[in-house]
């Protein structure tokens, strides 16, 4: 079983799991004035890998992360002309649903010593294909 970093004994260790949508995703504001944006934040059950039990793993994207994009087309999102991803006004009929993935470990662009825990190669349940 992989080591949780001792600065942060919630994290899920590296590994390949299932992701199921804990709740309808939350947009939120960051920054102020004219370098404010918004994020959407998302709260998943993980489970498999070596994991004895599931955990949570919450993650903000903003939209212009390629992997925002990604996770709302694995969540049943459609892609408009212009090739965006969009979940339908009901963010409610969305919970429940699930992709694969993994977590890896990224660094802290400003603390070396710190790690953070990302999802990556994201794939649908639907079509087995990695986007």
């Amino acid at each position: 079983m992989n080591e949780l970093p001792d600065y942060e004994p919630r994290q899920v260790p590296e590994g390949h799991y299932d992701f199921e949508l804990k709740k309808p995703p939350e947009k939120r504001r960051r920054g102020e004035g004219e370098k404010s944006f918004i994020s959407v934040m998302f709260v998943f059950r993980v489970t498999g890998g070596d994991m004895e039990n599931e955990r949570q793993h919450t993650e903000s994207f903003v939209p212009w992360d390629e992997r925002y994009g990604q996770i709302l087309a694995a969540l049943g999102g459609k892609k408009d002309a212009s090739g965006k991803c969009h979940l339908s006004d009901s963010v409610d009929d969305i919970v429940g649903r699930g992709f694969e993935a993994d977590i890896v470990h990224e660094p802290d662009k400003d603390d070396p010593k710190k790690k953070w825990a990302r999802i990556a190669n994201i794939k649908s349940l639907d079509d087995d294909v990695p986007f």
